[in-house]
């Protein structure tokens, strides 16, 4: 990411207060649970917007979330499969901001083409290099 691409992107995530939270991606067989790689999901405040849940799928702050993503996914990721989740048309309360609400979006970090078979080191480093961008841009792991 060159520097005026980093700036513009420090400046959306402190604007919309963008934050993150990792989740183990899980594969039930039977009775065992098989992580298949990890959902990294990015979550901006909608602040003053007074959206409806239904549009916040299509909403800008959607559409800030997507290009965020887009800008941190490493360029190599061999072995991995990384897609970005159609946003939920869904709102949440803001964890950040009282009296606010929250769009979401979700990337998906799978091993091989669609989880295949067992997380491992390739799932490690792509979810370190996305963590590592996300906390360089001043956003905020919350668990």
């Amino acid at each position: 990411m060159d520097a005026n691409t980093a700036r513009a992107a420090r400046d959306l995530v402190r604007r919309h207060h963008i934050h993150f939270d990792v989740r183990d991606e899980l594969v039930v067989e039977g009775e065992q649970r098989i992580k298949v790689g990890y959902r990294v999901r990015l979550w901006a405040v909608v602040d003053g917007a007074h959206l409806l849940p239904g549009e916040a799928g299509e909403s800008p702050f959607s559409a800030v979330l997507r290009a965020l993503a887009e800008k941190i996914i490493p360029a190599e990721h061999e072995g991995t499969s990384v897609s970005l989740e159609a946003p939920a048309a869904a709102l949440y309360e803001s964890r950040v901001i009282a009296g606010a609400d929250e769009v979401a979006l979700d990337i998906r970090l799978l091993h091989g083409l669609v989880g295949d078979g067992p997380a491992g080191a390739t799932e490690e480093s792509c979810l370190k290099a996305i963590r590592k961008a996300l906390e360089e841009l001043g956003a905020q792991q919350r668990d």
